[in-house]
């Protein structure tokens, strides 16, 4: 899931994830807004440091980092590192060389380093803020200990082993924890992260099967309906449609209509076919500009090639379905239209997912 900026609302989602869900996300640590904070009653900065104000396992500053940590020097701020690292030798150099405070305890997300940071400047939990890059330690450490807390997105990929196993349960949580943020600033948020973060009735694939089946409906009705007439109704020359043309397929082709025991059972293919032709048109039209709301000319031919190729395999599948059922079952006052029924079921899941994926992709 790709990375969001902006404010949160945790009121938004489940008390659940509550404690997993920070103040604010900022693309990276010389993108939190030092005035604001400072405006709002912030004093104390508590800041990670593995791949929030240096890559991990380096000891070589970003530019931009050492000048935002002047730039909170210069209002006012105080500073101290709350970090899991292990390496105390690193921390104690990186702590002189940006001449700022550390204290050690028991890891985040422990509350003991930030009960010992807020001691250590006698500072209360509404006047700090904690920046870091890890919901399952800086985040949720703050919270546990009552202060905010501002998640940045990673400085680097490399980084601890233990780490990375935070990240898949960190994953997992994006996306309800997105569903808190209300004010994103720093990136529009990719289209598959917004349709995750939405309620599965709001989701654009369900109002797109919903939409599909509203015109698979139509379609179904235009299909059996013509169906029907063709092969029970329509008269010609004296008799059935159906039995004309099924006499004149068994005496042209003997050989491929020797299966058909009935002048009907031969001609049943070649109307049915007809009839779906006619309800394949129909669902182009709605399912174009309708279902998959595909707009302009540019693609139009594309699209029109790619839906047959889909379709023209539906409608063999709907044939062989619904010929194979009627024979089969022809003694039957509705065989006909129970194959029909069967048909569309089938050829109607084969459709969705074609169009939507290949004949309609945007």
């Amino acid at each position: 899931m790709s990375w969001r900026s902006g404010d949160f609302n945790r009121a938004q989602i489940s008390s659940v994830f509550h404690p997993f869900v920070p103040a604010h996300a900022a693309d990276s640590l010389h993108e939190v807004d030092l005035q604001k904070l400072w405006d709002r009653g912030k004093r104390l900065l508590l800041l990670d440091v593995d791949n929030t104000l240096v890559q991990w396992r380096k000891e070589d500053f970003p530019g931009e980092i050492l000048s935002w940590l002047e730039q909170a020097k210069a209002l006012g701020f105080q500073i101290c590192i709350v970090s899991n690292t292990r390496r105390v030798e690193r921390l104690t150099r990186i702590a002189a060389t940006l001449g700022v405070s550390t204290v050690r305890g028991r890891f985040k997300p422990s509350r003991q380093m930030f009960a010992k940071a807020l001691d250590l400047f006698d500072r209360g939990p509404q006047e700090a803020i904690m920046i870091g890059d890890q919901l399952l330690t800086d985040v949720l450490g703050a919270n546990r200990a009552g202060i905010e807390a501002i998640w940045v997105r990673k400085m680097d990929a490399h980084e601890f082993g233990g780490t990375r196993i935070n990240r898949m349960m960190e994953n997992l949580l994006r996306g309800p924890i997105y569903q808190a943020l209300v004010t994103p600033v720093d990136e529009t948020p990719a289209a598959p992260d917004l349709e995750r973060a939405k309620p599965l009735a709001e989701r654009t694939i369900i109002h797109q099967i919903v939409k599909f089946c509203v015109v698979g409906a139509t379609s179904f009705v235009i299909d059996a309906g013509l169906t029907y007439l063709f092969v029970k109704v329509l008269p010609w020359h004296g008799g059935l449609l159906s039995d004309t043309l099924g006499n004149w397929l068994r005496g042209a082709a003997p050989g491929i209509f020797k299966y058909a025991k009935t002048p009907d059972a031969a001609a049943t293919p070649i109307l049915t076919g007809a009839a779906a032709l006619v309800a394949m048109f129909n669902s182009f039209v709605w399912n174009r500009s309708w279902t998959f709301e595909v707009r302009g000319k540019e693609e139009q031919l594309g699209q029109l090639r790619r839906f047959y190729a889909v379709s023209i395999i539906g409608f063999v599948m709907n044939d062989l379905i619904t010929s194979g059922i009627y024979n089969r079952f022809r003694h039957m006052k509705n065989a006909l239209l129970l194959g029909k029924f069967v048909a569309a079921f089938v050829v109607a899941v084969w459709n969705f997912i074609g169009q939507r994926f290949y004949a309609f992709r945007h």
